[in-house]
């Protein structure tokens, strides 16, 4: 399992990161943490593969995932 660094736009207060957390549970991902502009996931899928999966569901919301970064 590989964990990722996600740098995402659009959250502007705690709202935003409860809802971020539980977008990014609900779209399977093993949610670390989540913090203004970043969560850190775990999951078996490759960087580009996160990077459409994750940026879809979150552009859905009103979020932008910007950068996925390997750790």
């Amino acid at each position: 399992m590989n964990t990722y660094r996600l740098k995402i736009d659009g959250m502007g207060c705690q709202h935003c990161v409860s809802k971020v957390t539980n977008i990014l549970k609900e779209s399977g991902f093993e949610v670390v943490s989540v913090e203004m502009e970043n969560a850190r996931i775990k999951t078996d899928m490759t960087p580009a593969t996160v990077l459409k999966h994750a940026g879809e569901v979150l552009e859905d919301e009103g979020y932008m995932l910007t950068a996925v970064i390997a750790e």
